[in-house]
Order: structure tokens, then sequence, then C-alpha cells
């Protein structure tokens, strides 16, 4: 999201978007970013491309290149259990 984006460095205005996805709610543009690491429960990765949503989205998500990463992804419920 442009909030996530801006509480981890990203001057938002600055971004380039345009690159095209196509979501649920219709097309969006989104600025291709590096991350140089993200961190979260027990797991930590280095060199991560993540993108910027143009939009209005008001959460993050955890795009499937991301997930890629996992050697397994189980949703049970409101759950998501990664695994390496």
């Amino acid at each position: 999201s442009q909030d996530d984006a801006r509480s981890v460095g990203f001057d938002t205005g600055s971004l380039r978007y345009f690159g095209t996805a196509q979501t649920a709610n219709g097309p969006v543009q989104f600025a291709p970013v590096r991350l140089e690491s993200i961190e979260f429960g027990d797991f930590r990765d280095a060199v991560v491309r993540a993108s910027v949503n143009g939009g209005e989205r008001n959460v993050s998500l955890l795009g499937m290149g991301y997930l890629s990463r996992f050697a397994r992804v189980t949703v049970e419920g409101d759950r998501m259990i990664l695994q390496r």
C-alpha cells in the first residue's frame, strides 16, 4: 500500500507507476521497488522484489512471487500457514 511504502522510506510521489496489474477490482498501476529485506515471524529474506500499488488499497499483500519462496502455503480458515 502507499502508506506501507512511505513507512519503510519510499517517496511514493517520485515512484514510476508504469506497470499494470489486473486485479479483482480491475486494472491498477504499480511501481516496482526492491526491499533490502523482509522479516516476519521466523522468516527473513533479503533482496525482495515488490511493487507499490498506485490505487487506494489500504492493506499490503504477499504476492505469488514472494510466496513461491516457500515449500508449502496452506490456508485454513482465516490463517495462512507458510512452511520452508
